[in-house]
């Protein structure tokens, strides 16, 4: 069967140079501001750590590359993600699970809060979609360090397409509050300006929580 790619896919040529290096993943680590966004949870009596994944989720979605996967030497893109994250079980070890996508706050908030109890709540390490699903995007946080990078497992025979985010501790300074945040992304769908893209669309979201976390 020949791969099959979407209409005018932009990257035949850095998809078929990326497909043959032995690391094929690109990622960076940077600051976002987070101050506005944390005063408007707070204000609301909100969770900071819902709203941020919500947040990149809707980027995710926003942003073409983001849904693209490869698949049986081709590329496939998404219309929809769900959110796949970590939760920390009660035996202090981590579980996955999947947050299925809404595209209100009130809806994903909901949603949200019950995956994310009934993975702590979990003996299993896998909870909600089943391994092998790729229309989804994992996030994961490290709310106990700043860290300035980070690097996250990405399986090599095969690679994977799926991007991976994952944030730290604030760092609360006088007139300004920084997340560090990394995202790693297969580099045969996306550059350094791609990944510099979800940067600065995210940090739009983060300046302006009242327009998109409806209270």
């Amino acid at each position: 069967m020949h791969p099959r790619f979407p209409p005018n896919f932009p990257r035949q040529q850095q998809f078929e140079h990326y497909q043959d290096t032995a690391l094929p993943y690109v990622g960076i680590c940077a600051d976002l501001e987070v101050h506005q966004l944390l005063a408007y949870c707070r204000q609301h009596q909100l969770s900071a750590y819902r709203a941020i994944l919500f947040a990149c989720t809707r980027v995710s979605e926003e942003l073409t590359w983001m849904r693209w996967r490869i698949r049986d030497g081709g590329v496939v893109e998404h219309q929809q993600l769900d959110c796949a994250v970590t939760a920390m079980g009660e035996d202090q070890q981590v579980r996955f699970t999947s947050i299925p996508w809404q595209p209100d706050w009130a809806s994903f908030n909901a949603a949200a809060e019950a995956v994310l109890a009934q993975a702590s709540a979990s003996d299993q390490l896998y909870n909600g979609s089943p391994e092998g699903t790729d229309n989804l995007v994992y996030h994961s946080c490290v709310p106990w360090l700043r860290f300035t990078q980070m690097v996250q497992p990405m399986p090599m025979n095969p690679a994977c397409s799926v991007p991976r985010i994952m944030w730290g501790k604030y760092d609360v300074q006088p007139e300004r509050t920084l997340m560090p945040l990394i995202i790693q992304a297969h580099h045969g769908l996306a550059d350094g300006l791609h990944l510099a893209q979800f940067f600065q669309v995210l940090q739009s979201y983060l300046d302006a929580p009242e327009r998109w976390l409806t209270v």
